[in-house]
């Protein structure tokens, strides 16, 4: 059981994206709050790119393995971040990357919008 506040990132798959977002979310410590991912059409399994992506960085520790799974697997969420995905899902925060290569770049365009989200939630996160 998850106590406190939860965010869910939401992409197409459930497989990269949302999955990166979560562990740098997560790796932030925002008091009261963990995150978790979903997919609006989740993959059988997760992808290879968040693992390589966020190698040596905080977040690798945080990255989720389970197979992806659909948002309405995931109870009580408090807040629904939908990435490249607003087309499909009704959210309440709709994110678009500017970059769409899984690559550094995109890595480090969700982390720096983790973090802007982080401190919406507590201005005292530390970054």
């Amino acid at each position: 059981m998850v106590s406190g506040r939860v965010v869910v990132f939401v992409c197409p798959h459930g497989a990269a994206k949302s999955r990166m977002a979560a562990a740098w979310f997560n790796a932030l410590r925002v008091p009261g709050w963990t995150a978790t991912s979903a997919g609006v059409a989740p993959q059988p399994a997760p992808s290879r790119h968040p693992a390589r992506l966020l190698a040596g960085t905080p977040a690798h520790e945080e990255l989720e393995h389970g197979r992806p799974r659909l948002l309405a697997e995931v109870p009580d969420a408090d807040l629904v971040v939908a990435i490249d995905c607003t087309d499909q899902l009704d959210a309440a925060m709709p994110w678009q990357l500017t970059n769409q290569d899984f690559d550094p770049a995109m890595c480090a365009e969700i982390r720096d919008r983790v973090r802007a989200l982080a401190v919406t939630l507590d201005p005292g996160v530390g970054l």
